[in-house]
Order: structure tokens, then C-alpha cells, then sequence
């Protein structure tokens, strides 16, 4: 969700978050006790997650950054991204798939819990078209029925109340919100979520993505793969199409239709999944404000946009 380039690490951090040059030398420290050694880290992306190429190795190492201000326990969501991925590159799902050079398991360095995956170079390529989008949703949700662990319903929703329940610190402060904004966004919190429990009461449950939006597809190898499943959970199907539904971006007419299949969400589903999802976007945005200037702008104008509802 946040602008991300490819970049030599920097120094320093961000309050108690890890700054791009701290989770760089924790994934190094990592490799090296695995045995992967000789690698200069490239970064990625930094956003809810530090996302750090070890070249020339194909190793990248997710390293949680914002993610840990409202997901305790981050571990577990990193383990349940590296099963249910693994899951999926078994079953020969387009997905990126955890690096096959060290155990695919939860790692920790100089305090920093990660995971590893494999590197795929991406193409240069605009983003997907949106009957592109429904196919590939459509065909991932196909494979994630046979997903034999429970996952948690509608995860990521937690965190919304978790940002909203945040005690107040220093670097908080310098946030956009405030208390008649905090206050308007946890009333809207329950209103959808009361709605979308009316609206799916009844609808199939299955495994889904979690965070499908176009941002987690990528052109690699001559096709489209998904990644990032660490927001992988149980619940109506409406969920995952709302992240892409819900952006001004693309015709969700286009994508449903190209979705097109069993279990295709009723509309109020839908339009709750839709809000709930732009409310979910916006406290990401304040929580990334907090340590990234360049999305305070973004961040204060999904607030106003609350506040006349």
C-alpha cells in the first residue's frame, strides 16, 4: 500500500520502528546463520513490511516493520503466510513461493522475526486488466478450497480497532488523527461490520487471500503471480474481490464479471466489503504517516473523506 522502490539500504530508524538499514543488517544476520553469506541487501520495498533482496542470492527476507504496531505476535502471521504459500506452490498455484535455499520457517535476527522467500525478477509491465484480475482470483480461490488449515476470520479487520486502541507516544503524535477523527472511524468500524454480517449471513466461507488487491499480483516469467498472503484468512468470497472492487482504479463490473462463477457475492456484501475495505486502507495510511512523511498527505485525505459521511 505504500510507494516502494528499489534502493540501497539507508541508516538510522524511525523511533522504535526498524528503519530500512536496520531489518537490511537483520536479514543479513539471518543468512549468515543459515549460511547463506556474501550477500549485499537491496531494498525492496519499506512499508508494512521491509522487503530485502540479498543479492546475488535469490533470497528475500520479509522483515514485519509497521505491521507489528497492531499485529502482536507477528510470527504466527508470518508462519501462516510461509504454510499456506507453501500450500500453494505444491498444488502449482501461481504464487511466489518461500525460498527453497533455507528452512521455510519463522527466522530471528538482532531482535527481528522474518521470513524468506524466492526472487523473481519482475517484467515490465503495467498493472493487470481487470478481467485478468477476476480469472486469477476466481482460479486462486479454486485451489484455496483445499486449504486443510484453519484460518482465522477476516483477519486483517483486527487491525483497525488495534490502531484505534493505540496508547498515545511520540511518534503517534505527529499522526493525523485526531480524537473526533479516531472516534468517527471506530463508529464506522462497527456500523460495517454489523452490515457485513447481515449482508453474508448464510454466504459460503472458504480461504481466502486476504489483501488481493493489483499491488499483490505480479508480472514475472511471462505470467501473473500472487504474493503477499500474510493477510490470508476465512471468510466470504466478497472480501478478496473488494480489494480491487473498491479501488477507483478499475470497473468492478469488469472484474466481477470476470470472476464470473460459484459463489460470486450478493451486492450488499459487497458494498460492506468495499467500505470496510477503504476504512482498513485508511488507518494503514495514519499508521504508515507515523514514520513515512511522503504518506501524510495520502493519509489525511482518506480521513476527511469519513468525515462527511
Amino acid at each position: 500500500m505504500a510507494p516502494a522502490a528499489s534502493r540501497p539500504v539507508d541508516e538510522g530508524r524511525h523511533g522504535d520502528e526498524p528503519r530500512p538499514a536496520i531489518a537490511a543488517r537483520a536479514a543479513v544476520s539471518a543468512a549468515a546463520a543459515l549460511g547463506v553469506t556474501g550477500v549485499e541487501p537491496v531494498i525492496l520495498a519499506d512499508g508494512a513490511n521491509v522487503i530485502v533482496h540479498l543479492t546475488p542470492s535469490p533470497l528475500v527476507a520479509k522483515v514485519p516493520a509497521s505491521t507489528s504496531a497492531v499485529r502482536p505476535g507477528i510470527g504466527a502471521w508470518l508462519a501462516k503466510e510461509l504454510d499456506l504459500a507453501g500450500f500453494l506452490t505444491a498444488a502449482s498455484a501461481p504464487v511466489m513461493a518461500p525460498s527453497a535455499e533455507v528452512p521455510a520457517t519463522v527466522h530471528h535476527a538482532d531482535g527481528h522475526a522474518m521470513s524468506f522467500w524466492t526472487y523473481l525478477k519482475p517484467a515490465d509491465a503495467g498493472p493487470p486488466d481487470e478481467a485478468t484480475i477476476g480469472s486469477l482470483l476466481r482460479d486462486l480461490h479454486a485451489v484455496l478450497h483445499g486449504y486443510p488449515a484453519p484460518l482465522p476470520p477476516l483477519a486483517p479487520l483486527a487491525d483497525i480497532p488495534a490502531f484505534l486502541a493505540r496508547r498515545p507516544s511520540s511518534r503517534a503524535s505527529q499522526t493525523v488523527v485526531s480524537a473526533a477523527d479516531a472516534a468517527i472511524l471506530a463508529e464506522t468500524y462497527r456500523r460495517l461490520t454489523e452490515e457485513l454480517a447481515a449482508a453474508s449471513a448464510g454466504a459460503p466461507v472458504q480461504a481466502l487471500h486476504g489483501d488481493s488487491g493489483a499491488g499483490n499480483l505480479m508480472a514475472t516469467g511471462g505470467q501473473w503471480i500472487w504474493h503477499d498472503f500474510e493477510d490470508a484468512c476465512s471468510g466470504p468470497v466478497a472480501w478478496d474481490l473488494a480489494a480491487t472492487t473498491a479501488s477507483p482504479r478499475f470497473d468492478g463490473a469488469l472484474i466481477l464479471s470476470g470472476y464470473a462463477g460459484p459463489g460470486e457475492p450478493a451486492a450488499p456484501a459487497l458494498r460492506a466489503c468495499e467500505q470496510l475495505r477503504l476504512l482498513h486502507l485508511t488507518i494503514w495510511y495514519c499508521l504508515y504517516a507515523e514514520r513515512l512523511p511522503d504518506c501524510r498527505q495520502r493519509a489525511a485525505e482518506l480521513l476527511a473523506s469519513w468525515r462527511t459521511l
